[in-house]
């Protein structure tokens, strides 16, 4: 990279409210890479403000008023750089991250940086737009789930960047998120106008609470409203059906999972999601077709956070449970072999393919399985039971 005359600057943005045990993590990291750090300090009363001042952070203080993007824009307005990054205190990017976004940063462009958020531990990918140009023309929008808007020509650039969250990691933490957010979103004016996205969120951060039976009546809203997000509307349909699956409505559920699958033939989420249910339904048939679909198709959608290892793993492991069931043994030890590659640390494909050669008396071959199991997984108490069977009885020390 040549000098700070010669190439855009790199400020980082930030909102917050007591994130002190935080901010070592994502804020010092990101303190020597960017040229600037301007931190909106929402209330906090535990040491946050402090701590991002000895950091080398330019801090505000905002009066909260219920209104995510407000404070952010009020950042924004102070911030001196060309581009932006955007971070909140339970985020994290590395040096090569930021390293990655300088490369493509030129003074006077007119360029938005994607990059994919990993929600941990839960593993969801979500696309969301990190960098911009520092321009009034680049402001957020909405109180909560807040959006970045910009003219429409503005270049889009798909980086490689992954930015940690992991604000959800605490269950009773995102529960009280939660419901902060829910509070928002039932004030917010395009909530009580119908809008497809804040129909959406509601709906989306009621299923969260487990409230199920208020999320249905919030997501078929949203999937009855108009929308150019087709991801977005898919995912609505997802939860509807899992809400009416939940509430014990299975056939509702399985109507809801196949007008996405028709009215979306090439997505895959659709498929597994209804793959899925008709597993659980016992139609194992069609239910393997529907996850043969979908495994071809692909399982994630990074726009609402879907985990593709995590699905193509759950749908490579049942289809092996509906060609092993159906008496098809080659492909059901091909599926469970795709879902180890899917993920190489879950014992079960293993122990399934285990199952299957003791049932076809090939007895070395399970115990090589039941082996790789127990490798994985030395608690595993029906691999450990089976293969002290075939040990003759003896315990097993492996």
């Amino acid at each position: 990279m040549g000098s700070l005359e010669k190439s855009a600057t790199l400020g980082l943005a930030m909102i917050m409210k007591n994130e002190a045990r935080n901010l070592a993590q994502s804020l010092a990291p990101a303190a020597a890479q960017v040229d600037e750090m301007v931190v909106v300090d929402t209330g906090s009363s535990d040491g946050s403000r402090e701590m991002a001042q000895s950091l080398g952070a330019k801090v505000l203080d905002f009066q909260w008023i219920d209104d995510f993007s407000a404070a952010r824009n009020f950042g924004l307005a102070a911030a001196t750089t060309d581009f932006i990054l955007w971070l909140d205190g339970d985020n994290s990017v590395t040096p090569e991250g930021v390293a990655e976004f300088r490369k493509h940063l030129i003074p006077g462009g007119d360029l938005i940086l994607w990059a994919t958020e990993v929600v941990t531990p839960q593993g969801d990918r979500i696309w969301q737009k990190r960098v911009f140009p520092n321009r009034p023309e680049a402001r957020f929008e909405g109180r909560v789930h807040e959006q970045l808007v910009h003219p429409p020509h503005w270049t889009a650039v798909a980086t490689e960047v992954e930015i940690l969250h992991w604000g959800y990691a605490d269950s009773l933490s995102a529960r009280r998120k939660g419901e902060r957010n829910l509070e928002l979103l039932l004030n917010c004016r395009e909530t009580k106008n119908g809008e497809f996205y804040w129909l959406y969120q509601t709906g989306r951060t009621l299923a969260n609470l487990r409230r199920h039976a208020e999320a249905e009546s919030w997501l078929a809203r949203a999937a009855a409203a108009k929308t150019e997000n087709r991801p977005l509307w898919g995912h609505a349909l997802i939860l509807l059906s899992q809400c009416q699956s939940r509430l014990g409505r299975h056939a509702e559920a399985e109507q809801t999972a196949r007008r996405l699958a028709e009215a979306e033939p090439g997505y895959g989420p659709a498929h597994y999601h209804l793959g899925r249910l008709l597993y659980d339904a016992g139609q194992w048939p069609e239910a393997g077709e529907k996850l043969e679909t979908a495994l071809i198709l692909g399982t994630g959608d990074n726009v609402w956070g879907a985990d593709p290892a995590s699905c193509n793993f759950r749908a490579a492991f049942l289809l092996g449970r509906v060609w092993a069931a159906g008496g098809r043994g080659g492909p059901a030890r091909q599926a469970y072999r795709m879902a180890t590659g899917f993920d190489p640390k879950n014992p079960e494909p293993a122990f399934a393919l285990a199952e299957m050669a003791l049932a076809e008396g090939r007895e070395a071959e399970a115990r090589g399985h039941l082996e790789d199991v127990l490798r994985l997984a030395p608690e595993h108490r029906r691999a450990a039971g089976l293969y002290a069977q075939l040990k003759g009885g003896h315990d097993v020390r492996l």
